[in-house]
């Protein structure tokens, strides 16, 4: 019986271990809004550079209608190559709709990211199927 929490605390240390270090990209909560203000989100993107992935958490607070917002980061390796990354979401365009999405870089030497820009194209809205 007294291995159990030790197993579970092992358990809990490894995966912690695993996930490797994270950054985030934007603040916490930060107001991510394209260059025209036509769509807005309350929330960030983290890098997690073990496993290489991109996380985007946020809601929508404000849209002009469904579309398509892509994201365009850059990252520079240790011999100063530029590297660039992009993370497309389509939304419906409602009030607190849940935008999430994460991606795994094709850029293993890239250690850190930087939000480049951020750009809206209205559209229409994301299949039902898509999620």
């Amino acid at each position: 019986m007294r291995s159990r929490p030790a197993v579970l605390l092992f358990c809990l240390i490894g995966t912690a271990a695993l996930a490797g270090p994270s950054e985030r990209i934007t603040g916490s909560n930060a107001r991510l809004c394209d260059t025209e203000r036509q769509v807005c989100l309350r929330g960030s993107i983290t890098y997690f550079s073990n496993p290489r992935l991109l996380e985007l958490r946020s809601r929508v607070q404000h849209a002009s209608g469904p579309g398509l917002i892509v994201f365009r980061l850059t990252g520079e390796n240790r011999d100063g190559h530029v590297r660039r990354t992009s993370i497309e979401v389509r939304i419906r365009g409602t009030y607190s709709e849940i935008v999430s999405t994460r991606l795994i870089t094709d850029h293993p030497d890239v250690d850190s990211w930087t939000l480049e820009s951020m750009q809206f194209t209205p559209g229409p809205p994301p299949n039902s199927n898509d999620r």
